[in-house]
C-alpha cells in the first residue's frame, strides 16, 4: 500500500478530506480522481501510483467518508455526500475538469458526482461496480460478516481471510500488501464503531439505475469473470444504459476489487491509456 503523504483539505461545511497526490498537481496533464472499495482508502492505488504507466496523469486518491482520515460527517452519511465533498475538494485545488476512477463502491461515487456536476467530468472508469441498491441477501451476507468481524475487539484471522475474498488474499497479493491491509483494518475498522458507518452507507445506498441515461459522459466499465459480489450480467445490464459507453470490458479470471490485482491491473491500464487519449 502506498507511502504517499496523506494530505488534508477543510471544506466550507466543515467536512474535512484526506487524500493522497501522486505527484504536485501538473495542470498540463489530464488528472484522474479515485474512489477505493471498501473498508480500504486512498492507499488502495498505491499500485497505480507507482506504476510508470501512470506517470502522465495527476492522480488524486481520496479518502471516502467512513474510511481513512476523512472526518466531519460523523456516523450517517451516503455516497452522495462523499460526492459532493470531492467535488468541492476538487474546486479547491483548482480542477475544473477530471477524469473519475471507481473501483467498488468507489464506483458509486463516480456515477453520482457525474450526475451532481456532469460539465466537469471528462470520463468514468468503473471497475467492478454497479448501479444497483443492495440486495436483501446481500444486506444478510453483510451483516453476517460484520457480526463475525465485531465478535471480537480485534478480528480473529478467519473473518480478516474471509474479508480478503474480495482481492484473493494473501495469496493473490502476496503477504506484505497483505499485511499492509490487516494492519490499517484492525487500526481503523475494528469493532463496530470502525464497521458499522461505512457498512451501513454501504448497504442502504439508493440504486441510480433509473438516472443512468442522465450521464452523458464517456464511461469505460470492467468487470471480472471471478467477481462474486457483483455479476457480469448485472454489470453489462446497467452500463447499457450509459449513453456514452466507450467499452464494456470483462476481464477473465478478475476479482471484485480488479485494479488491486495482478493481472488484472494491466487490463485496466491499458484500456484506461486507451480511453483517455480518445475521449481528452
Amino acid at each position: 500500500m502506498s507511502n504517499e503523504e496523506l494530505l488534508q483539505m477543510t471544506l466550507n461545511n466543515g467536512v474535512t478530506v484526506a487524500y493522497r497526490l501522486s505527484h504536485p498537481i501538473d495542470t498540463s496533464l489530464p488528472t484522474i480522481v479515485m474512489f477505493h472499495a471498501f473498508l480500504m482508502d486512498s492507499r488502495f492505488f498505491a499500485r497505480q501510483f507507482e506504476d510508470t504507466r501512470y506517470s502522465t496523469y495527476n492522480l488524486i486518491a481520496i479518502d471516502e467518508h467512513g474510511h481513512g482520515g476523512t472526518t466531519g460527517r460523523g456516523e450517517d452519511f451516503t455516497f452522495w455526500d462523499t460526492a459532493s465533498d470531492s467535488l468541492q475538494l476538487l474546486t479547491k485545488l483548482g480542477l475544473d475538469q477530471f477524469y473519475v476512477l471507481g473501483t467498488t463502491q468507489g464506483g458509486f461515487i463516480a456515477l453520482r458526482m457525474a450526475l451532481l456536476e456532469p460539465q466537469r467530468i471528462k470520463g468514468l472508469i468503473l471497475l467492478g461496480t454497479s448501479a444497483f441498491a443492495a440486495t436483501e441477501q446481500s444486506k444478510i451476507n453483510s451483516r453476517k460478516l460484520r457480526d463475525q468481524w465485531c465478535e471480537t475487539k480485534i478480528p480473529s484471522e478467519e473473518v480478516l481471510i474471509a474479508r480478503a475474498a474480495s482481492f484473493g488474499g494473501p495469496m493473490r497479493v502476496g503477504k506484505e500488501v497483505y499485511e499492509k491491509v490487516k494492519e490499517m483494518w484492525i487500526e481503523r475498522h475494528a469493532g463496530p464503531k470502525g464497521y458499522n458507518p461505512a457498512l451501513n452507507c454501504l448497504l442502504q445506498r439508493d440504486g441510480i439505475e433509473d438516472k443512468l441515461g442522465e450521464i452523458n459522459v464517456p464511461a469505460l466499465v470492467l468487470h471480472g469473470t471471478e467477481d462474486k459480489v457483483f455479476s457480469t450480467k448485472d454489470a453489462q445490464e446497467w452500463s447499457s444504459k450509459l449513453p456514452k459507453l466507450w467499452k464494456f470490458e470483462v476481464v477473465e479470471g478478475g476479482l471484485h476489487y480488479l485494479s488491486f490485482t495482478q493481472p488484472e491491473d494491466d487490463v485496466c491500464a491499458q484500456l484506461i491509456s486507451q480511453f483517455i487519449k480518445e475521449t481528452l
